[in-house]
């Protein structure tokens, strides 16, 4: 699981743990935070973001990437990630929980994600149009417990038989 940038590193991580034959039974994506250099609707509309302004989404990327890369490198669009990734090696990762906000700045991009991973044939479970914005789970008491269940949910569906279970010794 990860969440915004904790996101895309945990959707990376889950494609080579499943190329090393790992058996995963899940992936949790929270508001996957992503960009590219053509500015999508929702990027173009997030100027005065009370949490992710254009100017620091766009400055926290400048700091991310490699020097000289620009937002459609690979770890930012994932547009150009998926390209890379090709829909044979998305069909190993497990059933995806994808969640959003609807005033999430990323959304679009979001879709993108959502969008090829179903194209692919992986089992996605996507919430893209939660109330609020950004992280709103870190701010907001009743957003939280929503979160917190929605990932509860989903693990407790997609759990090996018998996991979490301790044996006596």
């Amino acid at each position: 699981m990860g969440s915004h940038a904790g996101a895309s590193i945990a959707f990376r991580a889950a494609l080579v743990a499943a190329d090393e034959g790992l058996e995963l039974h899940g992936l949790i994506l929270n508001q996957a935070h992503h960009s590219g250099v053509k500015r999508t609707a929702a990027e173009e509309s997030s100027v005065d973001d009370r949490v992710l302004p254009l100017p620091a989404n766009d400055l926290l990327w400048e700091l991310a990437l490699p020097v000289g890369a620009d937002r459609d490198h690979e770890y930012c669009n994932p547009e150009t990630m998926l390209a890379g990734v090709g829909a044979s090696r998305l069909r190993r990762l497990p059933p995806c929980l994808v969640l959003g906000r609807r005033k999430d700045p990323p959304r679009d991009r979001q879709r993108t994600l959502v969008e090829a991973l179903q194209n692919a044939g992986v089992s996605v479970e996507a919430h893209l149009d939660g109330a609020g914005y950004h992280a709103m789970e870190l701010f907001k008491q009743d957003r939280a417990a929503e979160f917190i269940a929605q990932v509860t949910d989903f693990v407790r569906r997609h759990a090996a038989p018998g996991a979490g279970r301790m044996s006596r010794l």
